[in-house]
């Protein structure tokens, strides 16, 4: 009868033991300025010991840096990331495993920062009757929106209100056609902004040729 009690207590341990992790990931969503300092705490629910913890981002395997610190405990894992900039943005992932199966669970991490350049336009030679485009974009959270400009007597205008010849065909890109008039040529700009400071700011030349 001893023997019985005994067996079933360990049938019943062994049971309990023999489990698959489950974790819960926090937060589950953040949204930091770039330049600040921030976490994710994961921690395991259940599960047979000894669990093994695993950091990822956008699916790839994270390694520490002078910025990434990963501590890590028996029963739970922090990914701490220092000095946030732009490229900290994403979707980070903890994942714990043991011999019985695995356990993840995934957080989005948006950085909010001025822009930085993507596109910058450059000087540009164009003929009379060539249709031609033009680029200027950023990346930043929010989204940056880009004004165009056109020096004219020394002062900055909006583009489409002081010429008739350019089309916006998209947020970052505008075509021109029929360069064909003196004051066609100069000095153009754009400015990429999000509400942050600071903005981008960038000056081009069109030079028409062949007039």
């Amino acid at each position: 009868m001893i023997f019985k009690l005994i067996w079933t207590l360990s049938l019943i341990d062994s049971v309990f033991l023999n489990e698959s992790p489950k974790i819960s990931l926090k937060p589950q969503k953040l949204t930091q300025k770039a330049g600040q300092q921030t976490d994710f705490s994961c921690i395991l629910q259940k599960g047979s010991l000894p669990v093994q913890f695993e950091w990822l981002k956008d699916g790839k395997p994270i390694q520490t840096t002078t910025n990434i610190e990963i501590d890590t405990s028996k029963k739970s894992s922090a990914l701490i990331l220092q000095s946030l900039t732009m490229s900290n943005g994403g979707n980070y992932t903890c994942r714990a495993s043991n011999s019985f199966g695995f356990d993840q669970s995934t957080s989005h991490l948006v950085i909010e920062g001025s822009p930085q350049w993507l596109i910058k336009p450059m000087d540009m030679s164009v003929g009379p009757a060539e249709r031609f485009k033009i680029q200027c974009s950023g990346i930043g959270y929010p989204l940056p929106s880009v004004s165009w400009k056109k020096q004219i007597n020394s002062e900055w205008q909006d583009l489409f209100e002081s010429s008739s010849v350019f089309t916006k065909v998209s947020p970052f890109e505008i075509t021109g056609h029929q360069l064909v008039e003196e004051k066609d040529e100069g000095k153009y700009g754009c400015e990429v902004s999000n509400g942050i400071n600071p903005s981008l700011w960038t000056e081009f030349k069109i030079k028409v040729s062949g007039k």
